[in-house]
């Protein structure tokens, strides 16, 4: 009986029929059955015949069988027999595998009694400029374990040499990990995992959290750049000022450096059109004035935005001292024209609070074309001069005209009226007041209400000094 029970046991052919009554399983399963029926004689049989690395199908080995059912009986009895723990089947999956990816931790204890550490299966070679590799093979069994949320295999499995920096086709073993699973953040913290790694789309493990706002602070606690963004790009994007304020008390840089060529921090906070974070990131001391794009300084992109709190935001940046005459010239030989030309550039209706906003803090009304200058705003008068629906703020404007280019004036297709009216003041030398009043608005630096209002001079002149009509 015994005789049969061996040969039959690396074939397709049950049991014999003076055992078949007391067994109804296929003989190489009779090792994953949690409780098999057969007899002591047979397992004695089995324990002293039995080839235990013998492949059954595919590369799988009883070994396998035994723990993919659990049956920490029949799995003792073969790798007391010699059973390798770290045979693989065809796709490389071993016992090991098997138990994580279903938490048998007793089955995982006893693996690990018959093996010196949890080596790694598989080593992929990075490729080509840094981009992760595919792998041949299946997962690693702690990427198993901690993808089906057993913490407790994963810690055993690290305690007992298990690489917590594995290399997958998406990125390392810590960017598959969501921000919110902090146990297993903080796990392979612990055993020596890297958080400075990217994934495949360039993304840090702290990146992944500040998408979750302030749900990924946890994630960040356990440990504190490839599109180019920062983990504060991500906090703005958010739009959590709880996490932009935690992220800047660790001391998180809202300055990019001078050869950064994306959206800075500033940049993000302005079309985030959020003035409480825009005035977090600016108090933690972003530079108002840097130009990282070819669309310009913040100031640029908050007045040729659409934005509900446009107003606000100009405001904040100008008070922390952004420059509404700021002139760029690009390495291509290309120009940037000023913030306030901009303005009036971006949109059809221009708002007479902003306007007015800007000179009060010094933007130059040069009556020249922008090509000549790139302060002229003399086809933005034009403008307001042709939908004659703000007199008074194209008077404002006209009030505080310098550098006239007569040619160009000329040139303009305008109302006499209009055209006589610049050109009077183009080639009339102007009052002692108007000469004054440009001298302090070109001399007093910074330029801005609160320094205007402190100067020894009548309370009416201030506000004619700050750009509001006599």
């Amino acid at each position: 009986l015994e005789v049969k029970c061996i040969s039959g046991l690396y074939n397709d052919s049950w049991w014999p029929d003076d055992v078949s009554s007391q067994c109804c399983y296929p003989p190489r399963q009779v090792c994953a059955v949690p409780t098999s029926p057969i007899s002591p004689t047979v397992c004695v049989c089995l324990r002293l015949c039995l080839q235990p690395d013998r492949e059954v199908t595919r590369g799988l080995t009883p070994l396998h069988y035994a723990c993919y059912i659990n049956n920490l009986s029949a799995a003792k009895l073969l790798l007391t027999n010699g059973a390798k723990v770290d045979a693989v089947d065809e796709v490389g999956c071993s016992a090991l595998h098997l138990c994580a990816e279903h938490g048998y931790y007793r089955m995982i204890k006893l693996l690990l009694e018959y093996t010196e550490t949890v080596h790694q299966y598989e080593i992929p070679v990075m490729g080509v400029n840094g981009k992760y590799p595919s792998r041949e093979n299946i997962d690693e069994p702690l990427r198993l374990a901690i993808k089906n949320g057993h913490y407790e295999c994963a810690r055993l499995l690290l305690q007992n040499g298990a690489s917590p920096n594995a290399i997958y086709f998406d990125g390392p073993e810590i960017t598959h990990v969501s921000p919110l699973d902090t146990n297993f953040i903080e796990l392979l913290l612990k055993y020596g995992a890297n958080p400075n790694v990217f994934d495949r789309k360039g993304l840090t493990p702290i990146m992944k959290a500040c998408r979750f706002k302030q749900n990924g602070i946890e994630a960040i606690r356990s440990d504190l750049r490839q599109d180019l963004r920062t983990p504060m790009h991500y906090a703005v994007l958010s739009g959590s000022a709880q996490l932009v304020k935690f992220l800047i008390g660790l001391g998180a840089n809202v300055t990019m450096p001078k050869g950064y060529r994306k959206p800075s921090v500033i940049d993000i906070a302005v079309l985030k059109d959020d003035p409480a974070i825009l005035k977090m990131v600016i108090e933690a001391g972003a530079d108002v004035n840097a130009i990282h794009t070819y669309i310009g300084s913040a100031l640029h992109l908050a007045t040729c935005s659409v934005l509900e709190h446009q107003y606000d935001i100009l405001r904040l940046l100008l008070e922390a001292g952004a420059d509404p005459n700021i002139q760029h010239r690009f390495d291509n030989g290309s120009q940037l024209k000023s913030p306030f030309v901009e303005y009036f550039r971006s949109r059809d209706v221009v708002d007479p609070r902003v306007v007015h906003l800007l000179l009060s803090y010094g933007a130059r009304v040069v009556m020249r074309s922008p090509i000549r200058d790139m302060r002229g705003q003399l086809r933005n008068v034009l403008r307001l001069a042709a939908t004659r629906d703000q007199l008074q703020l194209l008077n404002a404007m006209l009030s505080l005209g310098e550098g006239y280019d007569i040619s160009a004036i000329n040139r303009l297709p305008m109302s006499i009226a209009i055209k006589g009216d610049i050109l009077k003041r183009a080639t009339n030398p102007a009052s002692l007041q108007q000469i004054c009043r440009l001298h302090l608005r070109s001399m007093v630096t910074p330029f801005r209400p609160d320094v205007v209002f402190q100067l020894p001079i009548p309370t009416h002149m201030k506000d004619y000094v700050i750009g509001r009509l006599l």
